[in-house]
């Protein structure tokens, strides 16, 4: 049996159909590489406005970012999805916000409390992450389960938002890593 191909993809914009997802897929080529945090509802890679054109004012939050793992190549199943943040320390006036969710909205600046339910800014081993489920339709799809056992799938969307305060100070935050853990059998 070969090895599953991962691949992270993100979507953006407006929400769209029914189950909701953005307008604007970025996947292939066009993948997000790298989550940055800005005051814009793009993915660079896809030709969006990169993070240091868009920064996020102290007192304000960034828009949404809304990742999704896809899975394709010939494996037996995907399953015990985790998403976490797993290293790195944030500055005063600084909050991350996660969820996992099968539930698009419109990304916003509003603080989204709703996709956005569990306070991240401290690392944790990513065996205490956020459980993720997978579904080989799509991120959007209604009963997502806890195996993947398609030749395709999707995990949920891995919902992160930055969230601060006047106190925050001015300049990059330091750099974070954010895992997302499974098995593959």
């Amino acid at each position: 049996m070969c090895a599953a191909t991962f691949g992270w993809q993100q979507a953006n914009g407006a929400a769209t159909g029914s189950p909701a997802t953005g307008t604007t897929i970025s996947s292939g080529a066009n993948a997000p590489t790298e989550c940055n945090w800005s005051s814009s509802d793009t993915c660079a890679e896809n030709g969006g406005t990169v993070y240091s054109s868009a920064p996020v004012v102290a007192g304000t939050n960034s828009f949404e970012k809304w990742l999704f793992g896809y899975f394709s190549g010939s494996y037996n199943q995907i399953s015990a999805g985790l998403f976490a943040h797993v290293s790195g320390v944030f500055g005063t006036g600084l909050t991350l916000n996660l969820g996992v969710t099968s539930s698009y909205t419109t990304p916003s600046q509003s603080l989204n409390s709703t996709a956005c339910t569990i306070n991240a800014t401290t690392a944790i081993a990513i065996s205490a992450g956020a459980t993720v489920l997978f579904s080989p339709t799509s991120p959007q799809a209604a009963s997502p389960t806890s195996t993947l056992t398609a030749s395709t799938g999707y995990t949920q969307f891995l919902v992160t938002q930055l969230v601060t305060t006047t106190s925050a100070g001015a300049g990059d935050c330091a750099s974070q890593t954010l895992e997302l853990s499974y098995n593959e059998n």
